[in-house]
């Protein structure tokens, strides 16, 4: 295809490999979309939010001129498979967790969504459900004789993450348990999340993964863990502190004042303070 209009795209060379690392921009919240490229077909790992540039990516896809064999969503925030509406030919697999809580909640997210943007609602945002319908199990996938470890993670940043290792070439595709150079969603960990969450990027950092491709903003490599221990631990303390609203968002800011996507500290802060109220009755 043409050069995109919308998406920025980082491409991971290996023999008989290549990973496209799509990117929304700001706009879409720098999230990921994965393709996977053997030498005979393709996977997408997520796809992208908004409607144009899901459409970009399908664009892009086509453009490859190979069989799109898979397609998977690894958890249920919707900037991860609203973009599934723009692939309602192809099956869409999840985890049965993840397939369950997207079903419930897609009207919801879909509307809720429609009502961020106004007139655009209809440019931006789905006009209709499409969601992961195909059972995902953890373990190896093999693709092409590409094995593809499958890795469920739990009660971290969302209630279920999937993570994609490929093992030969020691890469990981860890979507939204690590974000570079992003404020990480922490809206919905539980008690203990964070700690979990720390715990399974210690493991992350013990694999010695020459290569890391986050859910939000570019492809690194094993450095970016211990830095993502350091946020996490700093978002804690601040938690313990009782910290809220704009005293917690710009203790944040204050201390990483170059990361980008503050709409993610917006959207935390809400989504605890509404699981804070929930509690209360």
């Amino acid at each position: 295809m043409e050069q995109p209009q919308y998406l920025t795209i980082k491409k991971i060379e290996r023999e008989h490999l290549t990973i496209h690392c799509v990117q929304s921009p700001i706009e879409g919240e720098l999230v990921n979309a994965q393709i996977i490229e053997t030498d005979n077909s393709l996977v997408l790992i997520d796809t992208l939010q908004l409607v144009p540039y899901a459409n970009e990516l399908r664009e892009y896809i086509t453009s490859l001129g190979k069989p799109l064999k898979k397609i998977i969503i690894t958890h249920v925030h919707p900037d991860h498979w609203f973009g599934a509406a723009s692939f309602k030919e192809y099956p869409i697999y999840a985890l049965p967790e993840v397939i369950e809580k997207i079903n419930y909640l897609a009207d919801y997210l879909l509307n809720f969504h429609r009502s961020l943007h106004g007139d655009q609602a209809s440019a931006l945002i789905p006009a209709e459900k499409v969601t992961p319908s195909e059972i995902l199990e953890e373990g190896v996938l093999e693709i092409d004789g590409l094995k593809l470890n499958l890795i469920r993670i739990l009660k971290t940043e969302s209630p279920s993450n999937l993570l994609v290792e490929i093992p030969d070439y020691k890469i990981l595709l860890a979507q939204d348990l690590i974000y570079n150079k992003a404020y990480s969603y922490f809206g919905e960990v539980e008690d203990d999340g964070i700690d979990l969450w720390i715990a399974e990027l210690r493991r992350i950092g013990e694999k010695n993964y020459t290569t890391i491709v986050p859910g939000h903003g570019d492809p690194t490599d094993g450095s970016i863990v211990p830095v993502m221990i350091e946020y996490l631990t700093f978002v804690k303390g601040l938690l313990l502190q009782g910290l809220t609203d704009d005293a917690l968002i710009n203790a944040i800011k204050s201390q990483y004042p170059d990361y980008q996507l503050p709409l993610t500290l917006t959207m935390s802060n809400y989504m605890m303070n509404s699981w804070k109220q929930a509690q209360v009755h």
